[in-house]
């Protein structure tokens, strides 16, 4: 599957929320058009359980409309050195985030987030959902 978007998991519990901010995902999803790391699905189980969601029926309607794409060793080893260098501008990023956004360049594709502390990148690549 061809994606132009990779959704990180502020942008995946955006949608399963149904929040202001999640038209703009959904239309995006609807399309046809995006990804997700699998790390993303770890982080949304974690996310269910805390809230004692059901992730099932989640997951289920994720598998079928998005991408999802594995955790390969190049995005590994790439994703661990892209954290350093984003942690340069902003000091929150965390290794799945740096993950999320290496599954993006590593395609071509939009990284997709609503995380504040994406803000300052200036990567020509980012849709901050603000």
């Amino acid at each position: 599957m061809k994606y132009e978007y990779v959704l990180d998991t502020y942008a995946l519990a955006e949608l399963f929320d149904g929040t202001e901010k999640a038209r703009i995902i959904r239309d995006l999803v609807n399309a046809g058009k995006c990804a997700i790391s699998v790390i993303a699905l770890a982080e949304l189980s974690d996310k269910c359980a805390r809230e004692q969601r059901n992730i099932e029926p989640l997951v289920t309607a994720l598998q079928a409309t998005v991408a999802i794409v594995s955790l390969s060793n190049e995005i590994a080893i790439a994703a661990g050195k892209v954290k350093n260098e984003l942690r340069k501008v902003s000091k929150n990023i965390s290794l799945a985030d740096s993950i999320h956004f290496q599954t993006a360049q590593s395609s071509g594709a939009v990284f997709v987030t609503g995380d504040p502390d994406f803000k300052e990148i200036k990567k020509q690549k980012i849709l901050l959902l603000e």
